[in-house]
């Protein structure tokens, strides 16, 4: 199975990231778009496995102290590529929760044999891959939600659509 962990985002968000998409595809942008059902924050990527239960395990453990917390849409980002970037609504979190929960998810997945990510974590919501013509495209948000969850995703390309299936929920105290 291949699989991640995220924080999904509520129907009214994935609406406004939406709104952001068609706007820059409108401007000209061209790549390959994610679907809006498919719109989520990426915590941890793990890959190939079918250790469900020791994931499920490293997801309890992180979630154990987590307390939810407001992330707000911030602007339009992306990652260069020689193919085009990959183009996203940066999110930002208005407390040290994200990172808190991060660090602990990493070192959580790492004492159950799992990989750390290498990279430093850049909260956002992937709009597209491959993208060109988004240069300058700017994008003013202020649309803000509730982070209670992470759900580990499994994600099957299907008739050339990536399809993602929650596996397991971990939901923060109150």
């Amino acid at each position: 199975m291949r699989l991640f962990i995220a924080i999904p985002v509520p129907p009214d968000i994935r609406r406004a990231v939406r709104d952001v998409s068609v706007r820059l595809q409108k401007k000209g942008a061209e790549g390959r778009f994610v679907p809006e059902r498919n719109y989520h924050v990426t915590m941890h990527f793990i890959g190939e496995s079918n250790a469900l239960s020791d994931i499920a395990d490293a997801m309890r453990e992180a979630a154990r102290d987590a307390r939810p917390f407001l992330l707000r849409l911030k602007d339009y980002g992306s990652f260069e590529s020689k193919n085009g970037s990959t183009g996203f609504v940066r999110v930002e979190a208005e407390s040290d929760e994200l990172r808190s929960l991060y660090e602990t998810l990493e070192q959580s997945l790492w004492d159950h044999g799992f990989s750390k990510n290498h990279a430093v974590l850049v909260p956002h919501i992937t709009i597209g891959r491959s993208i060109k013509g988004d240069a300058g495209f700017t994008c003013p948000r202020n649309e803000a939600f509730t982070a209670d969850s992470m759900i580990l995703y499994e994600s099957k390309n299907v008739r050339g659509t990536m399809e993602y299936t929650p596996v397991h929920k971990e939901s923060f105290l109150r």
